[in-house]
């Protein structure tokens, strides 16, 4: 895969809400899938290994925001923003790669956020004053998914991301230096959440509810 990205069987999100209901996909030659974290966790001083740091971690972190509920250009910027801030300040971390991704998710949830605040406004001011907002397309699969998962806390969105991206709890927790007991709840938390959302969105789109097992 380009950019040193390995890929890793995606999981729908039904598979992750009602895991009783999906099959999944095996893995490739069967048997426990590699952890996608590899051995990147130490990069060297000299600043021709960062090309290779930015080269195998950028389209990750992306990724990674992405399966969260960043658009592309949403990730790119807040991955770009976190590289640009590593590559300034150097920092002496064990890993390298958890701190980019705690930076850019950062990032991306000030961004978020500012943007969700704007919107509002705008809203606002078009009620007050009378305006009728032009008719807005019926969203695309793509957009709808984005839609639920932006409904997630910005933690559980996290922790969920790296979860569909193959890491484990411990690894997870390493990444985000927090307590493997603590991703795990992030985690079971996410999945609550997220059967919630799939379930009021099916009934509001009149379609079918998925059974629990």
């Amino acid at each position: 895969m380009a950019g040193g990205c390995r890929k890793h069987p995606r999981r729908p999100l039904h598979a992750i809400a009602f895991p009783g209901t999906y099959k999944g996909v095996e893995r490739p030659g069967g048997g426990a899938c590699v952890s996608p974290r590899g051995d990147h966790g130490a990069v060297p001083a000299e600043l021709p290994a960062f090309a290779a740091f930015f080269t195998t971690e950028y389209p990750r972190v992306v990724h990674s925001l992405m399966r969260a509920g960043a658009t592309y250009e949403e990730a790119e910027d807040a991955a770009q923003d976190a590289m640009q801030e590593f590559l300034r300040t150097s920092p002496g971390c064990k890993s390298p790669a958890g701190w980019v991704r705690t930076v850019a998710w950062h990032a991306y949830c000030k961004k978020a956020e500012r943007n969700r605040r704007r919107l509002a406004l705008e809203s606002r001011s078009a009620r007050l004053s009378g305006t009728v907002p032009p008719d807005r397309a019926e969203p695309d699969e793509h957009e709808q998914v984005l839609e639920i998962l932006r409904g997630l806390p910005p933690r559980q969105g996290q922790v969920l991301a790296l979860h569909l991206d193959g890491y484990s709890a411990q690894e997870t927790a390493e990444l985000l230096s927090v307590k493997a007991s603590t991703v795990r709840s992030n985690l079971r938390h996410a999945i609550t959440t997220l059967r919630s959302l799939l379930d009021n969105y099916e009934e509001q789109e009149g379609g079918p509810r998925v059974r629990k097992r």
